[in-house]
């Protein structure tokens, strides 16, 4: 499955997709990192870059970068010594220069042996380190402000979904004419989910830009014997409330084309706009919360 070249357009993700940002080019990053481990980030091309810990020697990656706002940039790789599709790892970054503040993301497959497309985040908060100033004591934090958000995503001229953030750790979807617990599908693959929520992270950069995260683990553990088209994708989306519109990337698994797995990871971006919700969806119980 190509999300990105699908060829029935009303269910790519590509269309609102922001081209590849190359501003960064030539500028090295000092990460302060709360976990005690710095790290360095240093873009030597368009698409090419070297990143080590401190103590390590630095590696060499292809990246893509793409902007949330005018100085916030959203900056994912793959890391080239894993290539097996069953242990792939991926550093993700929210580079935020009007605070000086950093948002880390090591994402990675394989780390569960029973679930083995199952995928792990592991955030770490820090801050930029620059010459002569200190260092900023905020920090980009998980947040409870989108509670109770609904919006709207238009990924093409087709393609809508809905989201309901109605509490810190999962999140709701749904598409227009949908009720709860259903996709755009009736087939036995979406019956056998209980419901659409999916665990989710909400993380504050600034007023108004958000980082919302989720990972489709519930339906990866749910669904694994059913043969999915989607293994546990970790879907990121910076998202841009003055604008209304966000930019992100997927990092995971699909079904390929002619049979198998395959790895992907893709950028992506939609426009937003506040939709009305059927009191049904709104109000359903969450089946996976206590």
């Amino acid at each position: 499955m190509n999300l990105r070249n699908y060829p029935r357009r009303k269910y790519a993700i590509d269309q609102f997709t922001q081209p590849h940002v190359t501003e960064l080019e030539g500028e090295n990053f000092h990460f302060v990192m709360d976990n005690g481990h710095d790290y360095y980030l240093a873009f030597t091309g368009e698409e090419d870059l070297e990143w080590h810990w401190d103590g390590d020697e630095a590696k060499h990656a292809s990246y893509f970068c793409l902007k949330g706002d005018d100085t916030t940039y959203l900056v994912s790789f793959e890391l080239d010594e894993f290539l097996d599709k069953h242990d792939r790892e991926e550093h993700f970054f929210i580079i935020d220069l009007e605070q000086r503040l950093v948002t880390f993301c090591r994402c990675k497959v394989g780390e569960n042996p029973k679930l083995p497309w199952l995928i792990s985040s592991h955030y770490v908060f820090g801050a930029i380190e620059v010459p002569g100033m200190p260092l900023p004591l905020k920090r980009h934090v998980f947040t409870t402000d989108l509670i109770g958000t609904r919006v709207e995503w238009h990924w093409n001229t087709g393609m809508v979904t809905r989201h309901d953030y109605f509490t810190s750790s999962f999140y709701r979807i749904t598409v227009p004419g949908a009720s709860y617990g259903q996709a755009d599908r009736s087939d036995a693959l979406m019956q056998a989910i209980p419901s659409t929520d999916e665990v989710a992270q909400f993380i504050k950069i600034k007023d108004n830009l958000y980082l919302f995260s989720l990972v489709e683990e519930l339906m990866e553990r749910k669904l694994a014997d059913f043969d999915p088209p989607y293994r546990s994708n970790d879907m990121k989306f910076l998202q841009n409330y003055d604008r209304m519109y966000h930019v992100g990337r997927t990092f995971g698994n699909v079904k390929a084309e002619g049979g198998g797995i395959r790895p992907c990871h893709i950028r992506f971006g939609a426009f937003g706009t506040r939709p009305e919700l059927d009191e049904v969806f709104l109000n359903a119980r969450n089946p996976y919360a206590p």
